[in-house]
């Protein structure tokens, strides 16, 4: 690539941004209940024992100024004024088909698939946790595990970079979105506490499944 192109490639930012492999702390809350994103304990932490490793989700990417999944009744969605960017992090819960059909999506990668996902979902035993996080457009951000309780939503995502022949811009974000599927009908005026970790390195899989990870 040109040393004066706009876009670098994955090696061109390695150097840079490397140090950033680990995530820092946050604090935040979006829409109902408390909530929390956070960097997560170590790089060699496993999931609880009570987690869903790998759990069945479609993923969407996208652009940082626009939400790339939508609800029509949902204010914090709304798109901001141009040039600006999203919330850092937005979460809910789809627990029924009405929930579902009102969900539009962007044209963003991931879409057709998302709405292919939404109808297989059997929403009398299953629910879908929505969730998206702003990470850095050098960076692919990995859904590891998902655990609850009738009252509460965790997550784990793993930072990792992106192939070393995709271009990209170490400041710039994009919004990345996760439709991931519940084995459980839950009730969202329930719910009333959401986290979720990030942090550098692979996905950790139980003991059990330790040499399965070079492959993730």
């Amino acid at each position: 690539m040109p040393s004066d192109t706009p876009r670098s490639t994955r090696r061109r930012v390695l150097a840079s941004t490397v140090a950033a492999l680990g995530l820092t702390a946050l604090a935040g809350c979006s829409g109902s209940g408390s909530g929390s994103a956070s960097s997560r304990a170590g790089p060699d932490a496993e999931p609880p024992e009570d987690a869903l490793v790998s759990p069945p989700h479609v993923t969407l990417r996208g652009p940082a100024t626009e939400p790339n999944v939508v609800r029509e009744t949902a204010a914090e969605n709304e798109t901001p004024s141009p040039g600006t960017e999203i919330d850092d992090w937005a979460h809910y819960v789809l627990a029924n088909g009405a929930d579902a059909d009102a969900v539009t999506f962007a044209d963003v990668d991931g879409a057709d698939e998302a709405k292919r996902f939404l109808e297989a979902t059997n929403f009398d035993s299953e629910t879908v946790y929505v969730e998206r996080h702003l990470v850095g457009e050098c960076y692919r951000h990995q859904l590891c595990w998902v655990r609850w309780t009738d009252e509460e939503i965790e997550t784990d995502y793993a930072r990792t970079l992106r192939d070393a022949d995709v271009a990209c811009e170490a400041d710039t974000r994009v919004a990345v979105t996760n439709l991931i599927r519940l084995p459980v009908a839950l009730d969202p005026d329930q719910i009333s506490g959401y986290s979720s970790g990030s942090g550098g390195g692979a996905c950790r899989r139980p003991k059990g499944e330790r040499r399965e990870e070079s492959g993730s």
